[in-house]
């Protein structure tokens, strides 16, 4: 149902942008410039706008996760230990462009010394003004982007704590 909406929408758009477009081009005097004025307006300007946010936030979003996500850790130090995990509570907003989300840092702890052996960071965007605007997202996902990013590692957990030698306990465990 909401891919009904969001195409309703789209197609709204795409007529007000024609519309537009057609009337900003009677304007030109000449029919050669009158068709470049109604391409570049419609394509590069009109078209685009209600997604703008996302797509100037995107190049942004992919350099934080490439630098942001990687794991912190030493291979040797970490070989054999008991470890917990411990996120941050509540996380920390996050402003990228023109988008808003939030950042989490987690970490992995030593059981018996509390001292931190892993560490990174994932990022979550919310979308952006026609997502949210409609409301059509359950997560207030991007459309044009992805809006989450994590390290790899992070995914498969029990292999990466696997690779290591390390054993896994709940924080609540801890004596």
């Amino acid at each position: 149902m909401s891919g009904l909406l969001l195409l309703g929408v789209l197609g709204i758009w795409i007529a007000i942008v024609i519309l537009l477009a057609r009337w900003l081009g009677n304007l030109a005097k000449s029919r050669g410039l009158r068709f470049d004025v109604v391409f570049v307006i419609t394509a590069l300007v009109l078209l685009p706008l209600p997604v703008a946010d996302e797509l100037i936030t995107a190049p942004q979003f992919s350099k934080l996760c490439e630098e942001g996500t990687k794991l912190k850790f030493d291979p040797e130090k970490i070989r054999g230990r008991t470890v917990y995990f411990v996120a941050e509570n509540p996380p920390p907003s996050l402003s990228i462009g023109l988008l808003h989300g939030y950042s989490l840092h987690w970490r992995y702890l030593d059981a018996a010394t509390k001292e931190e052996l892993i560490a990174s960071n994932s990022y979550h965007l919310k979308g952006g003004f026609l997502i949210r605007m409609l409301g059509i997202s359950e997560r207030d996902a991007p459309l044009t982007m992805r809006s989450y990013c994590a390290p790899k590692e992070e995914a498969s957990q029990k292999s990466f704590l696997n690779r290591y030698d390390m054993k896994y306990i709940e924080q609540k465990d801890i004596k």
